[in-house]
């Protein structure tokens, strides 16, 4: 098993995600066949960016075959975000060497998201874009900070993923701000302003799993 490959990507998320929800990867350093009509939305783009993408469909189509749903198309709106066929919800995420997708039904799960990142240090220019003044001086109290400050980022950008087919609205990472549980194993999203239909100071909770060189961070809020 290569370090932080997808098979042990699946076992981080499949541990900590609702059992309602399906999930399935792929490695998208390998050869993937996508739908004709989900590959319009990226061509011209470069090989790496084509082999990801394409990982990322076919997994969202083995997630639909765990779930008992046909093999639908998702394409790409014009937001890049995936259009997930009715009546399915689901996520896609993705690193070098894994991608990840989880499916449910939307009568059983309203929000979902997973966040899948290298286990590695937050660049140090990134901090101050991506962490609020709170988070900084919890930072400073961790034994590993920059890599701490690694799993805020992917907690934002798994909240952001969350909330997005709701709110439609793009923001910064200033928007959230994170709390991270004492043994790292949950987190919470608070707004720190309105983005209706959120308000500010309203919460997002999500869940951690770290293993192997890879950080899975991930949503599910039941209908």
């Amino acid at each position: 098993m290569t370090r932080g490959d997808h098979s042990t990507a699946l076992m981080l998320a499949g541990a900590i995600l609702d059992p309602v929800i399906a999930v399935s990867a792929t490695d998208p350093r390998a050869d993937h066949t996508a739908y004709d009509e989900e590959m319009v939305a990226v061509s011209g783009a470069v090989p790496k960016r084509l082999r990801e993408f394409s990982a990322g469909r076919v997994a969202a189509r083995q997630a639909m075959a765990e779930l008992g749903a046909p093999a639908l198309a998702v394409p790409m709106g014009s937001d890049r975000a995936p259009i997930w066929p009715d009546p399915l919800i689901g996520t896609i995420t993705h690193s070098d060497t894994a991608c990840l997708a989880a499916i449910a039904w939307i009568g059983e799960i309203r929000m979902l998201a997973l966040d899948l990142e290298e286990d590695a240090p937050l660049a140090y220019d990134l901090l101050d874009t991506v962490c609020t003044a709170a988070e900084r001086q919890w930072l400073n109290a961790q034994p590993d900070p920059d890599q701490a400050a690694k799993v805020i980022f992917s907690a934002k950008e798994c909240a952001y993923k969350a909330q997005y087919p709701l709110s439609q609205q793009l923001f910064d990472f200033q928007t959230l701000e994170v709390e991270i549980s004492s043994d790292h194993s949950q987190f919470v999203a608070r707004f720190t302003r309105s983005v209706a239909p959120f308000g500010q100071g309203d919460q997002i909770s999500g869940k951690i799993a770290r293993g192997d060189g890879l950080i899975v961070t991930a949503i599910a809020v039941r209908a």
